[in-house]
């Protein structure tokens, strides 16, 4: 659970499959454009690219 809430805390992209459903409820990881389903092979290698900084403001408050 502490490694999927770090990956979804440090804006990483986060691949699942449907049995993941209650480990990403656990750890507060909410669905956004970095958290895709494992059929979602394309999507999440382009996500994976990148931080995803739209999910920074949730996050944390920044001064």
């Amino acid at each position: 659970m502490d490694f999927v809430a770090f990956a979804f805390a440090h804006l990483k992209a986060i691949a699942h499959d449907e049995g993941a459903a209650p480990l990403l409820k656990a750890a507060n990881v909410e669905a956004d454009a970095g958290v895709l389903p494992v059929r979602d092979a394309q999507r999440f290698i382009a996500a994976a690219g990148t931080r995803q900084w739209k999910r920074e403001p949730k996050l944390r408050l920044l001064a």
